[in-house]
């Protein structure tokens, strides 16, 4: 899954995927400069609790969102 979060005409993408070894979930964070960053989890309690983490930041910070698309 995808979420956007917009701010003043830019962007910043969060995306959770499986990790492609083990067992593994990634949460991949491109922000509004293109910038990618990833964090692993191999809880997916783990990987709730951080998205929901950065979601709150993210809206202290002023950004809109999140918009969701599905791949």
């Amino acid at each position: 899954m995808i979420w956007f979060y917009e701010r003043s005409g830019t962007h910043l993408r969060c995306e959770v995927r499986q990790a492609i070894e083990g067992d593994r979930y990634e949460l991949v964070i491109t922000d509004e400069s293109g910038s990618e960053r990833v964090e692993w989890f191999s809880d997916s309690k783990e990987l709730t609790r951080r998205s929901r983490e950065l979601e709150n930041e993210w809206r202290t910070q002023g950004w809109d969102g999140p918009y969701m698309r599905f791949l």
